[in-house]
């Protein structure tokens, strides 16, 4: 007759070791998780300044923003989403557009009037934020005291002469020095 109140250890033994490891790949699973989401949300702020940045830059002021301070990268990106409007929005405008004027260039009867309206709201579409980015930079030059300005140029210059490589470049060749093999 077994004891209920002490088990064999060959019975429980195995019971306990594999209850032990799922415990902790479990903690340790949840932990990353948790890790993962925290790192998000503390991030979310950021990454939405990158994107407003971003979208700044879409309409050709690459090296005028990218001479700015990171903080007033931040505060033009969230006055262009300001005045531009929603950018998802925007995307799925032009995003439509494109597929007004493949349809136009896949159709048997080609509409040269109809697909030059198209491609001219589409220029009229990214003059607009153009306009928009425009304003908006010379305002973010316009409260600069005369050193920050100054400071600004010179920066300006710099990425003139030695302009940044997107990050991808290294990452998918190796180094930039050549491929590594």
């Amino acid at each position: 007759m077994t004891d209920e109140r002490n088990p064999t250890p060959t019975a429980t033994g195995k019971g306990v070791h594999w209850s032990r490891i799922v415990l902790v790949l479990s903690l340790a699973l949840n932990v990353a998780i948790l890790g993962i989401v925290g790192g998000a949300l503390l991030r979310w702020n950021a990454g939405m300044d990158r994107a407003r940045t971003l979208q700044a830059r879409d309409f050709g002021f690459g090296p005028f923003v990218g001479a700015l301070e990171s903080g007033d990268r931040r505060e033009l990106g969230r006055a262009f989403a300001h005045s531009a409007g929603d950018p998802r929005a925007a995307r799925q405008k032009v995003g439509a557009m494109f597929d007004a004027m493949i349809s136009a260039l896949k159709a048997d009867d080609f509409d040269a009037t109809g697909f030059e309206a198209l491609l001219s709201e589409q220029q009229q579409e990214f003059a607009r934020g153009q306009q928009i980015g425009a304003r908006l930079v010379a305002q973010q030059i316009a409260e600069m005291s005369v050193e920050e300005r100054k400071a600004y140029a010179a920066r300006l210059e710099a990425m003139l002469r030695n302009p940044p490589r997107p990050p991808h470049e290294a990452g998918e060749r190796g180094s930039r020095n050549g491929p590594s093999h």
